[in-house]
């Protein structure tokens, strides 16, 4: 929950450390223990969203959402939808397998709510509205429950989350329910990028598509969005050619990030960039680097074999 409020692994597990702090310190223990952390969880994501806004004033380039990811392609999607929660790399990251099996009709819901493009979207949403949507929407709580941890009245609280509702289908965020569909689309964009092969990649974009950045000014990243797929696919096959120049062993490993088709890049052994894509209706939608350093330490785990140029 506090992930999908706050778009940033690091700091959701700080505000559920906090809120088992809060309950360690309590002198009574609360009758019903999930509404307490519920409330508890909420209104202290509430104050990080705002925190937050003041600080990516300056920001360097553009912020994205900190990145889930599990190496291993499309077997690896099953850890965000029906399956195994194998390989999980946290106790955070088990909740959300978890929570996916709770409710089977809700799955695809859970699955769009953790989407990259549905992240992005959900941040340009006010704090209140943010917290009134993914309570309400994705985790099914009333809004005399979502009442208690916006501030506002029920009515206000169902006015939030309408409003968020309206916003995010505005802005078109699409979500393709089937990942082996995807993941066809993926493996042959990543074919066509590492071939070169610069017209069958701008077959598999979309015309409109969007390539976003985020380096946090700690590594290489576009200042601004890309938009068109024929700048959006000539930047792509830039930086491959440019990291073929580079010293030091690059290697691409298809990922599951964020419940959908992504890649992982490795420079040196070292994870440099999680990519996520957006597909629907047979194109990428959508392309999100996310190579800020400080947005990569929760998917570096202890040192393993390093993968090999791909």
């Amino acid at each position: 929950m506090a992930y999908r409020i706050l778009g940033s692994f690091t700091d959701a597990e700080d505000v559920v450390q906090e809120a088992w702090l809060r309950l360690d310190r309590a002198d009574v223990e609360p009758d019903d223990l999930r509404a307490w952390l519920t409330v508890v969880v909420g209104r202290l994501c509430l104050d990080e969203l705002r925190s937050a806004r003041a600080r990516r004033e300056s920001y360097v380039g553009q912020w994205l959402p900190e990145p889930l990811a599990e190496a291993g392609g499309l077997d690896a999607t099953a850890v965000y939808g029906a399956g195994s929660a194998a390989g999980m790399a946290t106790p955070a990251q088990h909740a959300l397998v978890e929570a996916s099996q709770n409710d089977v009709a809700d799955r695809v819901t859970l699955a769009e709510s953790v989407s990259m493009a549905m992240l992005v979207v959900m941040d340009t949403l006010t704090p209140a509205e943010r917290t009134a949507l993914v309570l309400h929407d994705v985790f099914g709580y009333g809004f005399e429950e979502v009442a208690q941890v916006t501030g506002r009245t029920p009515a206000a609280s169902r006015q939030l989350a309408s409003r968020a509702r309206r916003r995010v289908r505005a802005d078109g965020a699409r979500f393709d329910p089937d990942p082996a569909r995807g993941w066809k689309v993926a493996e042959a964009f990543h074919a066509a990028a590492t071939g070169g092969d610069l017209g069958v990649l701008v077959e598999l974009l979309d015309p409109d598509i969007v390539l976003r950045s985020d380096g946090g000014g700690l590594a290489r990243a576009a200042r601004r969005p890309i938009v068109g797929r024929d700048k959006v696919a000539r930047f792509l096959l830039g930086i491959l050619e440019k990291d073929t120049r580079e010293p030091g062993e690059h290697a691409i490993v298809p990922a599951a990030v964020n419940g959908g088709p992504g890649f992982l890049h490795y420079t040196g052994g070292e994870l440099a960039t999680v990519a996520a894509l957006t597909v629907a209706e047979g194109r990428v939608q959508a392309i999100d680097f996310v190579s800020n350093p400080d947005k990569l330490h929760h998917l570096r785990g202890p040192a393993g074999p390093v993968p090999g140029p791909a």
